[in-house]
């Protein structure tokens, strides 16, 4: 079946392609492939070599909405823009954050970066068929190395759906690869909810089984990783002893543990809480590009006078998106919280310029010369666009500080969820010993106090403090059913709500934008029929 024909290269071009840009010679720590001289298909999809050069592919594809620099870096933050923990201040994220974008077919943030999300990882999908397909019909092979590549792409293929189905919801799914014979077939329909995650859970179930816990390179699919992903999917499902097993599995497995807060984000993550990164390489062949992240997300504390751009306060920052007075609060509930400190999060910037010190200011002090009004407009949009607290999560340590594109690699699955995760299964299940032994894990990591009590409610919050803006919030209010009531409670802040001009946002959103809308050029391409997700037509 064909899956988004407009934007599939030919099929000589693409195997051209992937060879020169993914098949390449890299660092030791970075995922390592031989130059290959041969480009042809029957080398790439007939050979052990050629499949393994393909999945290496498949990881750089898995970066590209990272990297893509469009709109100043807002595809990634998307997701975070539209969480209940984010305050859009300004530029092209914001955008997404006050339903200006993203939230109707003829808005040009869905034709943009809600398209991005569909191609890219229907991308994924299409080149995963291939090779699996390839993998399968392979004869002389051996049978240990055939089936890790099949469980890297059967994990990337399954990480790719899973993603496609809790933003659109009205998805096809297919296991056929693109071919000149099949290139003009369109989906007539959607997938049904049981097809979709009985392809999920064989996909991942195959990988569990034939994945070790330590990969040889760092950034590629493990068991962790598919067993943390197999979790995710089972809680969606409500199937509270698969996903508790699971996350059991990872916790006790001996291979991972958590760090100190300190450790989650610094250096390349290579450290025993990582479960799945996407990796990035300086001055590296097939090391990707840059990514902005962290300029998004910092504060423009150097704005601010007596301030200039070090390591120490962030960076080089822009500040369009950040954390709201929700989460803020959350992580201010206890005083000794780590996460705040320059680990997690960034809550005060310092003083560090004497030259333009203001009177009775001195180095080291923190910013203090802006108060978020509830009604002074321009006294609130000096305090968000130069002193709210910052997200660390994504910041470069080692670039200069005054260079906003960073190659920092990016956490995508770690242990700390895969604790929250089985904390939330074993409640449900009705055991709230275990529930609480797995919360506390978290938080007494964190330096907080332990909790004494559980219910959903202490479970979201603590996954607020602990995974915001790591592109999680807004799947698992979604799943549980509470997006709408908490977007509708928390979203941006109240100051910055009625500030915008196209008004505020809670006044435009609807309970049928937790779906996504499919944009119009790939409605275009589907079959006459194929249903736009309610609340869209």
């Amino acid at each position: 079946m064909k899956i988004i024909k407009s934007y599939l290269l030919s099929k000589k071009f693409f195997v051209i392609l992937i060879a020169l840009t993914f098949s390449t010679s890299c660092q030791d720590d970075f995922l390592e492939d031989k130059l290959l001289s041969d480009t042809s298909v029957d080398f790439l999809y007939s050979s052990p070599e050629g499949l393994e050069s393909a999945v290496v592919g498949l990881y750089a594809l898995n970066r590209t909405i990272y990297e893509d620099l469009s709109l100043n870096g807002a595809f990634p933050l998307i997701l975070q823009a539209k969480s209940d923990l984010s305050v859009g201040i300004t530029g092209e994220a914001s955008l997404y954050s006050r339903l200006l974008w993203g939230a109707s077919l003829g808005d040009y943030g869905t034709a943009s970066g809600i398209n991005a999300y569909w191609v890219t990882y229907y991308r994924i999908i299409d080149r995963a068929n291939a090779i699996i397909r390839g993998a399968e019909n392979l004869t002389d092979v051996d049978e240990d190395r055939r089936n890790q590549i099949l469980a890297e792409a059967k994990a990337m293929r399954a990480n790719s759906y899973f993603i496609l189905y809790r933003l659109f919801n009205n998805i096809f799914i297919t296991t056929e690869p693109t071919t000149p014979e099949n290139a003009f077939d369109v989906p007539q329909d959607k997938s049904s909810e049981e097809e979709i995650f009985s392809l999920l859970r064989s996909d991942l179930d195959f990988a569990i089984e034939n994945l070790d816990y330590s990969p040889e390179e760092f950034g590629r699919w493990s068991q962790g990783a598919a067993r943390h992903l197999r979790a995710k999917v089972a809680i969606w499902q409500e199937d509270y002893s698969e996903a508790a097993a699971q996350a059991d599995a990872v916790i006790n497995s001996g291979n991972h543990s958590l760090t100190t807060t300190e450790q989650v984000f610094a250096g390349d993550l290579n450290h025993s809480e990582t479960l799945f990164a996407v990796n990035f390489e300086f001055q590296t062949i097939g090391g990707g590009g840059p990514h902005i992240l962290n300029w998004n997300m910092v504060s423009s504390y150097a704005e601010a006078p007596g301030l200039v751009q070090s390591v120490e306060n962030g960076g080089a920052a822009a500040g369009f998106i950040s954390l709201n007075k929700y989460v803020i609060d959350l992580l201010n509930d206890d005083p000794n919280d780590e996460r705040r400190d320059g680990t997690y999060y960034i809550f005060e910037y310092e003083y560090n310029d004497e030259s333009g010190l203001p009177p009775g200011k001195e180095l080291g002090e923190p910013l203090d010369l802006y108060e978020n009004s509830e009604t002074d407009q321009n006294e609130f949009m000096l305090y968000y666009r130069r002193q709210n607290p910052g997200v660390l999560k994504f910041f470069d340590a080692t670039v200069e500080p005054t260079d906003r594109n960073h190659f920092k690699n990016i956490m995508i699955y770690r242990l700390a969820e895969t604790y929250l995760i089985g904390a939330e299964a074993y409640m449900m299940l009705g055991n709230n010993s275990k529930a609480l032994e797995y919360l506390n894990a978290v938080r007494t990591r964190a330096n907080t106090d332990p909790a004494s009590e559980i219910n959903l409610q202490a479970i979201l919050d603590e996954r607020a403090r602990e995974l915001a803006f790591e592109g999680q919030r807004w799947y698992t209010l979604k799943r549980t059913g509470k997006l709408y009531e908490f977007l509708l409670d928390h979203m941006n802040n109240d100051n910055m709500n009625e500030s915008y001009p196209e008004g505020n946002p809670k006044n435009i959103l609807r309970e049928y934008m937790e779906n996504w809308p499919i944009p119009q050029q790939q409605i275009d391409l589907l079959g006459p029929n194929y249903p736009q997700n309610e609340g869209y037509n």
